[in-house]
């Protein structure tokens, strides 16, 4: 089969990646946990669970602008708040279950698997890029560091790419060795260290590394490390639509609603992702509690290490209103979480019709709001 995506039009997907069970009608007076979704239902309204009626409006106001997706958050261990609205492929209901693209919120978990495997002693953080990659001729100057907190000058996808394509057809391996002779011809933007830019290809290079480290498929060690101990049964890889029946009823391989981005191999540890609302909240719960990595890892993870505006620690944006949170994009969907050990509150939002600012400004103004909101009820 001819090759079909201009490795181009790959790259302005791949540059949006991010800078970073009710399936029924109407609403009701409890909150619930996300529970098993049917989807034999014709007509789809905005279906909004939460005994607040301050978060109530908050949510009603989403209706009223069309809003389409998940939104889900908890306070004190406790679910506090949902909304779900909208369809999918085939008219198919997103409920709380639906499985979503998560974008560049996937980069959490690449960050994470780093650093278990620095717990393990299987690499550091000081290693340098030229330990994995030889053939890189700036490999010398990059730290694994630089590269989890955007500070390597690596550069992102842009304009120069050469001709060469990747495909839905080729395989991981021959799609990375695109991507790799790419960025190992290309010049770095500025000296490692010398400033903060987000470019995807740092958490591309940090995926394959843990490839080369463990010996696995970096979906297969995600899956055995991260979400098999936290029982997150509904997440997996983009990749992996074509081999799951679940998924899909609600997604084609080739899905304009994902779009390019998708091809193996080419969004590897930088925006792959496929996860719903129970299972991110598990996982925003898991991170800074110790269950996967130390809390002395999370807090390398969480630590600020860019001045200015920027805020950024190892794939955790750390001025989400005082607390860590990363966006994400790829096609149509747009995607955000945000956790507060302070507040023990969570908050997972992914959308199929907001664009990425939109649903920026969406969570920074919901965050207070539902916290206040769920602080007046208790």
């Amino acid at each position: 089969m001819k090759k079909t995506a201009a490795f181009l039009l790959t790259v302005m997907i791949i540059l949006s990646l991010a800078s970073c069970g009710s399936g029924g009608k109407g609403s009701s007076s409890a909150t619930q946990k996300p529970t098993e979704s049917t989807t034999e239902e014709t007509e789809v309204k905005a279906n909004i669970v939460t005994d607040s009626g301050a978060a109530k409006e908050l949510l009603e106001e989403l209706e009223t602008q069309n809003f389409g997706g998940v939104l889900y958050a908890e306070k004190n261990g406790k679910p506090f708040a949902s909304y779900t609205n909208g369809t999918l492929t085939g008219d198919v209901p997103i409920t709380l279950d639906t499985p979503l693209p998560i974008a560049s919120v996937s980069k959490q978990f690449c960050a994470a698997a780093i650093m278990l495997l620095e717990e393990r002693g299987k690499l550091s953080v000081d290693d340098k890029l030229s330990d994995y990659f030889p053939e890189c001729g700036y490999g010398d100057k990059i730290t694994l560091h630089n590269m989890l907190c955007m500070r390597s000058g690596i550069p992102n996808f842009n304009s120069k790419i050469s001709e060469d394509t990747v495909s839905i057809d080729n395989t991981d391996e021959e799609n990375t060795k695109i991507v790799l002779d790419w960025v190992f011809n290309e010049d770095l933007d500025f000296e490692p260290d010398e400033m903060y830019e987000y470019s995807n290809l740092n958490y591309i290079l940090l995926g394959n590394i843990i490839e080369k480290v463990t010996g696995e498929k970096y979906i297969d060690f995600l899956r055995k490390n991260i979400f098999e101990p936290l029982e997150m049964n509904h997440s997996g890889s983009v990749t992996e639509l074509k081999d799951n029946p679940e998924w899909a009823k609600s997604f084609s391989y080739k899905n304009e609603d994902i779009g390019l981005g998708i091809e193996p191999g080419v969004s590897k540890g930088a925006g792959d992702l496929i996860s719903n609302a129970e299972d991110m909240t598990k996982w925003m719960n898991a991170l800074p509690s110790g269950k996967i990595i130390s809390k002395e890892s999370f807090k390398k993870m969480s630590t600020n290490y860019s001045s200015g505006s920027e805020h950024y620690g190892y794939a955790l944006s750390t001025n989400m209103k005082g607390s860590a949170g990363h966006f994400g994009s790829i096609g149509k969907f747009n995607s955000c979480d945000y956790f507060s050990t302070s507040e023990n509150f969570t908050l997972f939002i992914v959308t199929n019709t907001a664009g990425g600012n939109t649903l920026k400004s969406k969570c920074y103004s919901l965050v207070p709001d539902l916290i206040r909101a769920a602080d007046e009820k208790s």
